[in-house]
């Protein structure tokens, strides 16, 4: 039986490839042109694709091992606490700043389970540290490495990569954060870890659309 990670980038890969073919037409119906394939653009896209999807799928594992969430399944039960007033006032109750705070001890053992999960930490807090997570370190890092490896694959030396990652940042960042939000609130509640990069793939077909595009198809 094939392991998550084979799943996840086979599924990953269709979708990736789904994308840059509708970018493709779009462009192209733009242009008013014949729809013809751009292989190459197709290949750097696809390419692009097999390479973020690893760091991804155990990027999603280590953050849900840090931040245990609250539940690995569809739970109506966990929305509801998400959202109730009670889990708000105890993310700022006296245990949880206790949890916060911890002891000499405890800090020696985390030196050594780093990545461990950690079974007291509340839904809404590893809620509230995924969703922070994702959209900065994890949405900078994408960006980047999508303006960086399609033009290493495009040829480009380094230093036009990084004039060019100066110049597309802040339009792509604030593309990316007009849908990103709404795809970490369902990601981070009802999708099982180890489907969360194939949902984002899901949801972001019409942002893979806006990429292909944005790399010139």
């Amino acid at each position: 039986m094939p392991s998550a990670l084979t799943v996840t980038f086979v599924q990953a890969t269709i979708l990736n490839a789904i994308s840059n073919i509708l970018a493709q037409l779009i462009d192209q119906r733009n242009n008013k042109a014949p729809f013809t394939l751009n292989v190459l653009a197709f290949m750097q896209f696809i390419t692009y694709g097999i390479i973020i999807v690893p760091p991804n799928f155990y990027w999603q594992r280590a953050l849900e091992a840090r931040y245990p969430g609250l539940s690995d399944a569809f739970s109506i039960r966990s929305l509801k606490s998400l959202f109730s007033p009670r889990a708000w006032l105890s993310l700022f109750s006296r245990a949880s700043q206790d949890e916060s705070l911890p002891s000499h001890k405890d800090k020696e053992k985390e030196k050594h389970v780093r990545w461990a999960p950690r079974v007291q930490t509340s839904g809404l807090r590893s809620f509230m540290m995924k969703f922070f997570f994702d959209q900065t370190v994890a949405s900078i890092t994408n960006l980047v490495l999508f303006v960086v490896l399609i033009n290493l694959l495009k040829g480009e030396n380094l230093g036009r990569i990084w004039e060019l990652v100066m110049l597309d940042f802040k339009p792509i960042m604030s593309a990316r954060l007009k849908y990103r939000p709404l795809v970490s609130i369902l990601m981070y509640t009802v999708i099982p870890v180890d489907r969360r990069v194939v949902f984002g793939s899901a949801c972001g077909v019409i942002w893979g659309v806006y990429l292909s595009l944005y790399a010139v198809v």
